[in-house]
């Protein structure tokens, strides 16, 4: 029974240690600023939590492969729903958890936008550079 229960256990941790690398992976992607020319392509000034659709429809249009090649951007977009709909069962009955689903879902809009504006910027420089020669 002891060797089930510290098999258990290991497994919680390690499930929730991932949880949280992978969590902060994309947090700190997403702190990064973004350029005044996304802001003005976009036409957002500041990324809210409700943007996360116009965003991902803005990765469709301005760059449909992104969504293949970009880390984490899948898993992002299936948290953001998930927490979605908890933010919206808790609205009016727990307007705490609410609150915190509206934050994340805030960074999750504000990463979908950090990697558009990061995969703008090299694509922009890709052409300039076969240009250039």
């Amino acid at each position: 029974m002891i060797p089930a229960f510290i098999l258990a256990f290991s497994v919680f941790a390690l499930v929730r240690f991932a949880v949280s690398q992978w969590r902060a992976i994309w947090i700190t992607a997403a702190s990064q600023p973004l350029s005044e020319s996304f802001q003005l392509t976009a036409g957002i000034d500041t990324i809210g939590a409700r943007d996360f659709a116009t965003l991902i429809n803005l990765c469709d249009q301005l760059s449909p492969e992104l969504k293949e090649k970009s880390p984490w951007l899948k898993e992002v977009s299936i948290y953001y729903r998930a927490i979605a709909k908890i933010e919206q069962f808790c609205k009016v009955k727990v307007p705490r958890i609410a609150a915190w689903a509206q934050a994340e879902m805030q960074v999750c809009s504000r990463y979908v936008a950090v990697v558009l504006d990061q995969n703008l910027a090299m694509s922009m420089d890709r052409r300039c550079a076969v240009s250039a020669h």
